[in-house]
């Protein structure tokens, strides 16, 4: 295989990237796992493989891909590694140079201080399962390339065109054409909403305090999805799925 051997000085560098300050000022993250690691190789993210010893025989795909390979110790690969139980191998990626606003596609979806990595996460990985082109995040929404992002992306974050900006509202107000739909509480019943044209971009706002006014203001439709029990409100990224694919169904109507 011809592993390579990292320096502790080179360990502490891929530790330190779990901090977000830290991924943007080396420009690289971790992708972690089985999974993971195949889905950087694939879609070319990749720029080299962390193996622990004794896993050699665990990845024989991954180790043909023509990457370096370097070989940590156990204690060392538990220090780089975000998981309680690793299964051994992670690959090092580039972060990618983040699409402008214009670059997205038709089919946005926006996130307004969405902070939780584990929903950021999952409607990336909903956004590329529903055909989405491109997702727009604020600087207050969790790091889509921080682990627990990427691991509920399943890898969507390397596939789905981001774009982060400090404010969300300079970024929908250079859109052009589209039909810009808010999910909220107090809007119009979703499923009686009237047609939108081709170009479309849903606002997902903070697991708390839903969409900042700036953001809702921009809004060309306010709409709210039917809470027939006792529920308030639902999970940020159980809303935008099920709104994401009520457009799928009616954009595939009408193909």
């Amino acid at each position: 295989m011809g592993a390579l051997r990292l320096t502790a000085a080179q360990v502490r560098e891929l530790r330190a990237l779990s901090g977000r300050a830290e991924r943007l000022r080396q420009g690289r993250y971790l992708a972690e796992g089985d999974h993971l690691t195949g889905e950087a190789i694939r879609e070319g993210a990749a720029e080299a493989l962390l193996l622990m010893e004794g896993r050699e025989a665990r990845f024989p795909d991954h180790l043909r891909c023509g990457l370096p390979v370097y070989l940590l110790p156990e204690r060392a690969f538990l220090q780089v590694s975000d998981t309680k139980t690793p299964q051994g191998i992670a690959a090092v990626c580039r972060l990618p140079s983040l699409a402008g606003v214009p670059r997205l596609g038709r089919r946005i979806v926006a996130l307004n201080a969405v902070q939780d990595p584990g929903n950021v996460g999952t409607i990336l990985r909903t956004a590329d399962a529903a055909g989405f082109t491109g997702v727009l995040l604020d600087e207050s929404c969790a790091d889509p390339f921080s682990p627990k992002a990427l691991r509920a992306s399943m890898g969507s974050a390397l596939r789905v065109p981001l774009c982060v900006l400090p404010s969300l509202s300079d970024g929908l107000r250079a859109l052009t054409g589209y039909d810009i739909i808010a999910g909220a509480l107090d809007g119009s019943p979703f499923y009686s909403r009237s047609r939108t044209g081709e170009k479309v971009c849903l606002l997902i706002g903070n697991e708390g305090a839903g969409l900042s006014e700036d953001v809702l203001s921009l809004a060309t439709a306010r709409l709210r999805l039917p809470m027939r029990g006792g529920a308030e409100s639902l999970n940020a990224a159980v809303a935008a799925a099920v709104m994401m694919y009520d457009f799928v169904r009616i954009w595939e109507e009408n193909a």
